[in-house]
């Protein structure tokens, strides 16, 4: 692997990070200035408010996976041309061209007037240890068949260090298009949704879920790859159509993706809050998978395609250590 890419790659991560800085006006790719620059920034301020539209540009690294052209979950841009999302979002029995990307829009349905872009989903790679259902493992990477260029409404968000997952009470935000309630869709105009959480710690996660459950108490539920955010109450969560979208905590000045949205018991019911995967027990797994997949090599790809170079194991090596929106 050249090492300019095995840079940009490594800059994902918020450590290198300095302070913001303000997107170059030739930027066109993230091999052009490198993503720690880039990521986590957005470039339109504002007040957010908990279950509210979303202001355009707000979330520039939200997308929407598209099956035959529907909205089935959400997703998230960490470089020009990959996207993370859920495993479970994808049907194995489609074909790859049942797939697309929307990205550029707070709308899951914008009028033409808005010129989102769209992106064919080249491969697809979910974390070969997933086995369907709410085991672990329910992360995926995707390619899309080309780059898109960053502008104020497409922007990457940065990834976490390897395990090194935020502490209980830390105040995230979910986004997405799902549904608004159990049984609500989102009513047109379609608004991305955002909404503020705490993370619950897995313990008391865990402990919220074997209540009423035939589950054995020493036998967890919310596993080691997974974190919870939510309230004892409920009211507030992710919800139906949610699923493969980010959670994402302000660290440092830069949004840092946490969590992907991948299950629940239903929407906003106490002790019951969203459970998803832990991205930072998975960052290693994303940095090989993007370093080692050749710009050539547009297929379907049930697992890791090869091992990633010495080079970037080096670079790793140091670091180690009811208001709902809409989670299908």
């Amino acid at each position: 692997m050249e090492l300019a890419r095995v840079v940009t790659l490594f800059s994902l991560l918020p450590v290198l990070q300095g302070s913001p800085s303000a997107l170059p006006s030739n930027l066109t790719n993230a091999r052009a200035t490198g993503l720690d620059s880039v990521c986590g920034r957005p470039l339109v301020p504002g007040r957010i408010m908990s279950g509210q539209d979303a202001r355009p540009g707000r979330w520039p690294w939200q997308v929407s996976l598209r099956e035959y052209g529907q909205h089935v979950c959400g997703g998230s841009l960490i470089t020009n041309d990959w996207v993370l999302t859920a495993a479970h979002c994808f049907d194995r029995n489609q074909p790859l061209q049942a797939y697309a990307v929307m990205l550029g829009t707070i709308s899951s349905y914008p009028p033409a007037s808005q010129s989102p872009h769209y992106r064919a989903v080249a491969q697809f790679v979910p974390h070969p240890s997933y086995r369907g259902g709410h085991g672990s493992g329910d992360i995926a990477l995707l390619q899309l068949a080309a780059p898109v260029n960053f502008s104020d409404l497409i922007l990457p968000v940065c990834l976490p260090k390897p395990g090194d997952p935020l502490g209980h009470g830390t105040w995230c935000w979910v986004t997405g298009w799902g549904n608004i309630n159990s049984n609500q869709a989102l009513l047109p105009p379609f608004t991305l949704q955002q909404l503020q959480l705490p993370l619950i710690d897995t313990q008391t996660c865990d402990a919220y879920y074997h209540e009423n459950s035939i589950t054995p108490s020493q036998e967890p539920i919310i596993l080691a790859d997974m974190l919870c955010a939510g309230f004892e109450d409920g009211r507030k969560d992710a919800c139906q159509g949610d699923s493969g979208g980010p959670l994402v905590c302000d660290v440092g000045g830069v949004w840092t993706q946490a969590g992907v949205v991948s299950w629940g018991s239903d929407c906003g019911l106490s002790k019951k809050p969203g459970v998803y995967t832990n991205v930072s027990v998975y960052t290693t797994w994303i940095l090989n998978t993007i370093g080692s997949s050749a710009p050539d090599d547009r297929s379907f790809s049930p697992g890791l395609l090869r091992t990633v170079s010495t080079a970037l194991l080096l670079f790793l090596g140091p670091l180690g250590g009811t208001v709902s929106l809409g989670l299908s």
